[in-house]
């Protein structure tokens, strides 16, 4: 194992570690309103979403709840969705894996926020494939990835965290491969504390 998939694979050991201490230090600042108001926009009343990498459910899915759709939330930290249940106990929270959860149902959004750009290359790759398992005609699927391709590690409390990107060019691939048509892109955008954000739909 080189260094860059130990790293990867303390992702999730990471955030079991810090969730509270990360949650306190995330806030509730929604940074990201306007992007969720777009993917909002794209679904129907009571929508079904699947939040992919959903952490406390705060602020993101309380967001969304606001808004009067139902959350499906998924996380690999047992702390985090302790949380969840306690902010939100009317919602599915389930613990598990995004790259191997089977939730045999299909959803209006997806969701997949400040989480997938954790996962190596390959594994991002997969993913478009449990993204589209999990989608019908007209599903809004947004995540959350780095400018280019590559990786970074960062840092969270002290510990270093791994992110990773494909290319530009290999995301709007795969979305099309999958049956997905880009609706928008912005890379780095500074409205959105730098992120850089998908928003597609299935055909």
């Amino acid at each position: 194992m080189n260094d860059s998939d130990y790293l990867a694979a303390q992702i999730i050991s990471i955030y079991r570690r810090h969730a509270k201490a990360w949650t306190d230090l995330r806030g509730q600042l929604l940074y990201e309103k306007a992007w969720l108001d777009r993917f909002l926009d794209f679904l129907p009343a009571q929508a079904k979403i699947l939040d992919l990498g959903c952490g406390s459910g705060r602020p993101i899915a309380a967001y969304l709840l606001q808004h009067g759709h139902r959350l499906t939330g998924v996380d690999s930290s047992d702390t985090m969705l302790e949380m969840a249940r306690e902010h939100f106990p009317t919602q599915c929270w389930i613990e598990a894996d995004m790259r191997s959860v089977n939730l045999n149902q299909c959803f209006d959004g997806i969701l997949a926020w400040d989480s997938f750009f954790h996962l190596t290359p390959n594994d991002q790759r997969c993913m478009f494939e449990k993204f589209a398992q999990c989608s019908t005609t007209n599903t809004v699927l947004m995540f959350s990835s780095g400018p280019a391709a590559g990786e970074s590690i960062g840092d969270m409390l002290g510990e270093a965290l791994y992110h990773a990107s494909l290319s530009q060019d290999e995301y709007r691939q795969l979305l099309v491969q999958h049956g997905f048509k880009v609706v928008d892109m912005q890379a780095e955008d500074q409205d959105c504390a730098g992120h850089t954000v998908w928003l597609a739909q299935k055909l």
